[in-house]
């Protein structure tokens, strides 16, 4: 990120981050740049084949390094590490919201007005998802913080209270 901002090239190092980021989620490429058997300078090639001139010169060479040095395998980290120091430099917050089920676009737009009107966040990036572990009910999470309206965490302290209770003997 130095160095991008060093050369100008911020946006387009952000950019190529969140490329790379959807790349790195196909399976078939995160098991090629992970697995041990194919060469580095044959993963660069294959890197090279798949993004063409999408990526910016500058974040190309980066990726040729830590290739080169064996360090593929942490180029997911490293992205997401990117983003996350773009996001602090703009003070954009991401913001993750996961229900049990889809939420329809009023509801979630009643949502993220209220976090916005309730928080001193200005920038927000949304990502929604839904997990149905949660049973029923909604995660929210940004800046460390993590609010649990599920009812899969309201069963487990209920759970809790009555594994601790020290008025019925535990069989």
């Amino acid at each position: 990120m130095d160095l991008a901002i060093e050369k100008n090239q911020v946006e387009a190092v952000y950019a190529d981050a969140r490329l790379f980021m959807e790349l790195a989620n196909d399976r078939n490429f995160f098991l090629m740049m992970k697995s041990p058997i194919i060469k580095s300078d044959k993963k660069i090639k294959i890197f090279e084949a798949i993004v063409g001139d999408k990526i910016n010169a500058l974040t190309m060479a980066f990726f040729r390094i830590v290739i080169q040095k064996g360090r593929e395998f942490f180029l997911k980290d490293i992205m997401h590490e990117v983003i996350v120091q773009y996001n602090a430099m703009k003070g954009i917050t991401a913001v993750k919201f996961t229900s049990a089920v889809a939420v329809d676009s009023t509801t979630l737009q009643k949502i993220k007005d209220m976090i916005e009107k309730n928080t001193q966040l200005k920038n927000i990036e949304w990502q929604t998802g839904v997990n149905e572990n949660l049973i029923g009910g909604f995660v929210l999470e940004f800046d460390n913080k993590l609010f649990d309206a599920s009812i899969a965490h309201d069963l487990k302290a209920v759970k809790k209270q009555f594994m601790d209770n020290i008025y019925v003997k535990k069989f």
